[in-house]
C-alpha cells in the first residue's frame, strides 16, 4: 500500500515535490505525541522512518483511547489538513524514534501555485492509498457480516460454527494462519495451512498469554513479532480460549479490528 504514495525518501523525488522549500524534517523520540486530538494544526505528515500509532478518545467513564492504526515508513497521516481547517480527529504518538516530513497547508497551497502537477500527484497518491484502505475495510465488513450470520444460525453447535467462521476469515486475512487454543493448551480448531511447528509455538506461548489475559481488565490482544493473540472471553469476562493469527505489517490493523470483533462475538459460545 505504501508504494502507492510518493517515495519522498528518494532525494530526487523529494526535490521534485517541493523539497526543503515546502517540507520540513521533524524528529520525535519514542513516546512523543506528534498530534493531539482536537488540535487546530494544519499539517500533513509523511513518515520518513519509524513507527507511529493512531488513537481516538472514547466517550466512556474511563475516557479510554481506541487504537485505530499503527503505520510506518512510507505511509502518511494528517491528509485532511491539506483540504480543510477541521480540528485533528485523532492522536498520533511515536512508538519508536521517528522521522517525519511535514507539509503545512500554507506550503501545499504555495506548491499548487508553483507546481500544480506536483500538488496533484500528492493528492492522487493520497487518494490511491485511501482507496486501498477502504477496499480492505469493505471486504472485512462483508466477512464480519457473514460471521455474525453464522453465529446466529449455529449458536448451539460450536463444533460446526468455528470451522465455518475460520473459512470466512481466511480469504480476507490473506495469510490463512488461524488457530484457537483452549485455556489448558489444547488445540480446538485451526486452518489447514497451519503447520505442526506453528501449533507447537502457539501452545508453548499459551501459559504466558493466559497469565497476561487473566483478568477482565487485561488487554484484549497481544502482538509478538508477526503473531497476534486475542483473548476469547465470555460475558462474565472469563478467559475461555485464545485466538491465534499470523499477520503482516501491510494489513495488520485491519485484520486486528476484524479478529477483535470475532473474538468478542464467540466468547460465550466456546
Amino acid at each position: 500500500m505504501n508504494s502507492l504514495f510518493i517515495n519522498l525518501t528518494d532525494p530526487v523525488i523529494f526535490q521534485s515535490f517541493g523539497g526543503e522549500e515546502h517540507w520540513s524534517r521533524m524528529d520525535f523520540p519514542a513516546g512523543a505525541v506528534i498530534l493531539k486530538e482536537g488540535e487546530e494544526s494544519q499539517d500533513f505528515y509523511f513518515i520518513f522512518s519509524g513507527l507511529v500509532k493512531v488513537t481516538k478518545s472514547i466517550k466512556d467513564a474511563e475516557q479510554s483511547q481506541k487504537h485505530l492504526a499503527t503505520i510506518g515508513a512510507g505511509d502518511f497521516f494528517g491528509e485532511g489538513a491539506l483540504l480543510s481547517d477541521k480540528m485533528r480527529g485523532a492522536t498520533v504518538t511515536a512508538l519508536e524514534p521517528t522521522v517525519l516530513l511535514k507539509l503545512p497547508q500554507a506550503k501545499f497551497e504555495a506548491l499548487v501555485t508553483k507546481d500544480p502537477q506536483a500538488a496533484v500527484a500528492i493528492i492522487l497518491g493520497i487518494v490511491r492509498v485511501l482507496n486501498v484502505r477502504l477496499q480492505g475495510m469493505d471486504e472485512r465488513l462483508v466477512a464480519l457480516e457473514r460471521v455474525l450470520h453464522l453465529i446466529r444460525e449455529y449458536s448451539g453447535n460450536t463444533a460446526e460454527l468455528v470451522p465455518l467462521i475460520f473459512k470466512e476469515l481466511v480469504p480476507v486475512t490473506h495469510h490463512g494462519f488461524l488457530g484457537m487454543l483452549s485455556t489448558d493448551g489444547q488445540l480446538k480448531w485451526t486452518t489447514a495451512s497451519v503447520t505442526a511447528e506453528q501449533i507447537k509455538a502457539w501452545s508453548e506461548a499459551l501459559p504466558t498469554l493466559a497469565n497476561a489475559f487473566a483478568t477482565p481488565s487485561a488487554p484484549s490482544s497481544i502482538r509478538k513479532d508477526n503473531e497476534l493473540f486475542l483473548a476469547v472471553r465470555n460475558l462474565r469476562g472469563e478467559l475461555r480460549a485464545v485466538l491465534c493469527a499470523t499477520l503482516c505489517s501491510e494489513c495488520e490493523e485491519r485484520d486486528l479490528q476484524l479478529l477483535l470483533t470475532v473474538a468478542e462475538q464467540i466468547g460465550d459460545l466456546v
